[in-house]
């Protein structure tokens, strides 16, 4: 990267960084004041943020899982630079959430008092638990300390991990029978399949800015990765139409009119032009022109990662924005008894905050790890 090209983005990455920063100093002096969310709508950008963030880092992992568990040693160096991603947007997911909390620090409460007949116990039992195996298959990939059949066992151990974590995560969701929107056994596959998309994107996109050191036979390796992004855009958009197209069918049911919303409402835009064309038409038309290409796979990869995010602002609102029963939004009158919601500034700079915080965690890991590889190396001296 040029110098000037530098200093640019570390100037952008300071603005948000600040912006950030006075948005937390808000939400820690004034509470949640100055948020938009509610009585009726309690879930709001925040919790956006926290599924998105999270299905990154989940997705990630499992790309390593896989490599490791199949022995693709092409991507073994790819694969590690993917744990520190995965590590840093598990991270990054669980400080957005705690934000949405009244009281921060009850972050921690599932940990030492859990409720396990609730779903949100689980998945934050889970996420824990994902984390800590992130990071301890780190450490011993950095130590070597992992060899082939260990790799393998790592590997089929972080998948079913994965997809319990993954899984669970699009059952909290699905579990809530008062929402029919969410109410879908289709949720917790919806929820892997969308993990696996916006993850392998991600990795996608550091495959390619990456690839002289991470990837051996750079050409091959990054027309399969494009072609399994290719694969997973389908299937998310085969999952999605399916959802959709049985509510529409006879029109009359529970979730038709938060579907017809995200459809045809006033947020439209979100699922025309958000999700479906800049997050699946036009990166399936990029990576199908030129799947080896570097430079194609890495706005392919860069577009589907960061528009997933609109996936899951279309999966969390939606469900909130339809009154549970006629006249309720009528019954009574208050700023915090509304069915609309757009984020206020504060919202998003606490979520810009913690997407910077985990950009420059990345940059300094990459850093790091060299460093730390050479001082193990050197009390052993040598491999």
């Amino acid at each position: 990267m040029e110098k000037s090209t530098k200093w640019i983005v570390w100037g952008i990455w300071l603005i948000a960084m600040a912006w950030g920063l006075f948005g937390v100093s808000q939400r820690m002096l004034n509470g949640e004041l100055q948020v938009n969310y509610g009585s009726y709508i309690p879930w709001g950008l925040w919790v956006v943020g926290k599924v998105y963030l999270v299905g990154l880092g989940v997705g990630a992992s499992l790309f390593v899982w896989i490599v490791y568990a199949f022995n693709l040693k092409r991507y073994f160096l790819l694969a590690r630079q993917a744990l520190l991603v995965s590590a840093i947007a598990l991270l990054m997911g669980m400080a957005v959430i705690s934000f949405d909390l009244g009281h921060i620090w009850r972050a921690f409460e599932p940990l030492y008092r859990p409720q396990f007949h609730s779903l949100l116990a689980w998945a934050t039992w889970l996420t824990v638990i994902n984390l800590l195996y992130v990071l301890l298959v780190f450490y011993l990939d950095l130590t070597s300390k992992a060899e082939l059949g260990s790799r393998r066992t790592l590997g089929w151990i972080g998948i079913f991990l994965g997809i319990a974590f993954s899984g669970g995560n699009g059952a909290e969701f699905a579990a809530l029978i008062a929402h029919p929107y969410w109410n879908s056994t289709l949720g917790p596959i919806l929820s892997i399949a969308g993990d696996l998309l916006s993850g392998f994107a991600l990795v996608l996109l550091l495959a390619a800015y990456f690839h002289k050191e991470l990837l051996e036979n750079d050409a091959q390796s990054l027309s399969l990765l494009s072609r399994i992004v290719l694969a997973l855009i389908l299937t998310v958009l085969v999952l999605q139409w399916s959802e959709y197209s049985i509510s529409a069918w006879y029109g009359v049911g529970q979730e038709t009119m938060p579907h017809t919303n995200v459809l045809f409402g006033s947020s439209w835009y979100l699922f025309w032009i958000g999700q479906l064309l800049i997050g699946s038409i036009i990166p399936v038309c990029i990576l199908l022109w030129q799947p080896a290409s570097r430079v194609a796979a890495g706005i392919g990869g860069l577009i589907v990662a960061a528009a997933y995010f609109v996936a899951r602002y279309n999966l969390v609102l939606p469900g909130q924005t339809t009154p549970t029963f006629e006249e309720l939004q009528n019954s009574y009158t208050d700023s915090r008894l509304t069915f609309s919601y757009s984020p206020s500034s504060v919202e998003w700079a606490v979520l810009i905050f913690c997407v910077a915080l985990g950009i420059g965690m990345f940059v300094w890991g990459r850093r790091l790890v060299p460093l730390f590889e050479a001082h193990h190396i050197a009390q052993k001296g040598g491999r």
